[in-house]
């Protein structure tokens, strides 16, 4: 059975020089070649590095006349049982990349020497590895689990550092990328734009693996951290995925002389305040200008390719995310050399064994058009303008579509007012990646959603508060205000005791108010108006006994009205919201200590 690798996104690597010595190294004979065999690598077995067995292996690869390496060797083998920091290295491509920080070895004859850490971890080795294949300078061979140079890569390898030839296959491999020619749209269309408005536009909107991070959300959390410790866990941890991508293909950019940056104060307003900090804002030159031009081509040359591998047309976060990538696969394949409608190409699907509505392929239609696959529309068809390479559909059976599949398919179809980006809610609510002990990246991002659904699209008041000892948001309207708790759940939620409890201390400190029972006072975030309250879980769906646990904790809690809802309510409450079906007495009238259900 063939290994499954993922390729098409990458956050990491952003190094051009470091990118080239990475391929030069299939390049049998070449001076990046001859220095990892004749230098680099005996330097790793001197400080005892690298096993005598990887030394030999890789020395043995490396000097074929034509290269073709295992992935596993190229990229390496993870630590083991040692830390990461104290791990041998295991992988070619490891040893072509200095790690960051300086290190003192000391031989088998005593003798010292202080230098970089002369090889990187094998997860920074991979992302080399993937911008590599991604770019079309690497070829991935499937069946054999192994990586070769292309033409375009011995472009690369033969070109001498700074010449034009050296530049003239970079801008072939980075113009190849759709992503690149994204973010290169965007700054042609908009000037100075920050990786955040960036970000919100690259992606498949409404999915897991394409966050952005709100701008505004951003400049209220970094302008209201007190501590420097405080600031920059803002300036990690506020990002999405689709933030992270922006700010690397903008990198690459910047490199080739196609994008400035500078920093620029940036102003937003966020419940009702105003903040101010400084941000990263990128704008495209006129060399970015003459480079998307190169790579849509002209009468007398033709449009570059562009290539697009199976894995870029969802991320693995997502759920059924090789039936989402088959789905869009499918859909540049039936376009051919023909524009089509939406009902001409869902008919045309029928032929690849897919039965999709139209409004789900309008959808597709635009995540491609927001990774930088151009498609054209005229009146009601739409034509492909890209020619796409590397493009192999794996076998249907493959590709099967789960239930949360069915969920966002079906919730879609219902969603004719509120921005099918809220989507992702769904993905977020039933994913098994938010630890129910801890918050991560993607607990975080359902909160952040949540809020921004109820504040931006519905004109609640609110906000997300998260972290430590605090509720997970909070809204308001008029004055009725809420404590919410987000809970994602797989295979649903009953809402045990401990939630229970929780919840009973984010009421108990909201009514007392004493910094004796929480100096954060995060209450002080209700707008001033509000004077009900109500408690709110939202889930995945609701199961079991949870009606007796919102009783319990509105009896202990002075009759305090709760209730909780299901994403797929939640969803078709804020359609109606939108659509004028409901209004906010509609839910608040709602809160009766059971499940909140709402329909379209």
């Amino acid at each position: 059975m063939a290994v499954r690798r993922t390729f098409g996104w990458v956050q990491n690597p952003g190094d051009l020089k470091k990118l080239k010595k990475v391929v030069s190294i299939f390049q049998s004979g070449s001076a990046e070649n001859r220095w990892l065999t004749g230098t680099r690598l005996p330097l790793l077995l001197r400080f005892e590095l690298i096993s005598n067995a990887d030394y030999a292996l890789f020395i043995a690869e490396l000097s074929k006349p034509i290269i073709e390496i295992d992935y596993s060797t190229l990229k390496g083998k993870g630590s083991g049982s040692k830390s990461r920091k104290d791990a041998l290295c295991t992988g070619i491509i490891q040893a072509v990349i200095d790690a960051q920080q300086n290190k003192t070895y000391i031989d088998a004859a005593g003798i010292t020497e202080t230098l970089k850490k002369p090889y990187t971890d094998d997860w920074s080795a991979e992302g080399y590895l993937r911008w590599a294949i991604s770019c079309g300078l690497i070829e991935y061979i499937s069946a054999d689990d192994k990586c070769r140079i292309t033409p375009l890569g011995m472009e690369l390898a033969n070109a001498a550092d700074g010449s034009g030839e050296e530049k003239a296959a970079l801008s072939k491999a980075l113009l190849s990328y759709p992503p690149v020619i994204r973010i290169l749209t965007l700054l042609q269309e908009n000037e100075k734009q920050t990786k955040f408005e960036l970000g919100s536009r690259l992606g498949f909107k409404g999915e897991m693996g394409f966050t952005s991070i709100p701008q505004e959300v951003y400049l209220c959390d970094y302008c209201e951290a007190v501590t420097s410790a405080e600031k920059s866990a803002v300036r990690s941890n506020d990002e999405g995925d689709s933030d992270k991508y922006a700010r690397g293909i903008a990198s690459w950019c910047a490199q080739m002389g196609w994008i400035v940056s500078s920093n620029e104060d940036v102003t937003g307003t966020y419940r009702g305040n105003t903040y101010t900090a400084a941000l990263q804002k990128y704008s495209i030159t006129r060399a970015g200008e003459k480079a998307i031009e190169k790579a849509r081509g002209n009468s007398s040359k033709p449009r570059l390719p562009r290539i697009v591998m199976f894995e870029m047309l969802a991320s693995n976060k997502a759920h059924g995310a090789d039936y989402l990538r088959y789905q869009r696969a499918c859909i540049l394949k039936a376009f051919s050399t023909t524009e089509k409608t939406l009902a001409q190409l869902q008919n045309a699907l029928k032929g690849y064994d897919l039965e999709i509505d139209t409004a789900a392929i309008k959808d597709h239609i635009d995540g491609l058009r927001s990774i930088g696959i151009e498609i054209a529309r005229r009146g009601d068809k739409y034509r492909l303008l890209d020619k796409i390479e590397r493009l192999e559909l794996p076998p249907r059976s493959t590709c099967v579509k789960d239930d949360v599949n069915d969920i966002i398919d079906r919730v879609r179809r219902m969603l004719t007012h509120l921005d099918h980006k809220y989507l992702i809610l769904i993905d977020l609510a039933y994913s098994d990646a938010a630890s129910r002990t801890k918050k991560n990246a993607d607990a975080r991002e359902f909160e952040i959603q949540t809020a921004d659904l109820f504040t931006n699209e519905l004109s609640f008041h609110g906000m997300r508060l998260g972290d430590a000892n605090r509720p997970d948001a909070i809204v308001s309207y008029g004055a009725n205000g809420t404590i919410i708790d987000n809970k994602s759940y797989k295979d649903g939620f009953s809402i045990n005791r401990g939630s229970a409890d929780e919840m009973c201390r984010y009421i108990n400190e909201n009514m007392l108010r004493s910094t004796a029972l929480n100096p954060n006072k995060w209450w002080e975030n209700f707008d001033s108006g509000v004077t009900v309250y109500t408690f709110l879980f939202i889930t995945s769906y609701l199961k079991g006994g949870f009606e007796k646990q919102l009783e319990y904790i509105s009896t202990a809690n002075s009759g305090i009205k709760g209730a909780a809802i299901g994403v797929e309510s939640l969803l078709y409450f804020a359609e109606g919201m939108k659509s004028r079906k409901y209004s906010s007495a509609d839910f608040y009238n709602s809160f009766h200590n059971r499940e909140m259900v709402f329909t379209i």
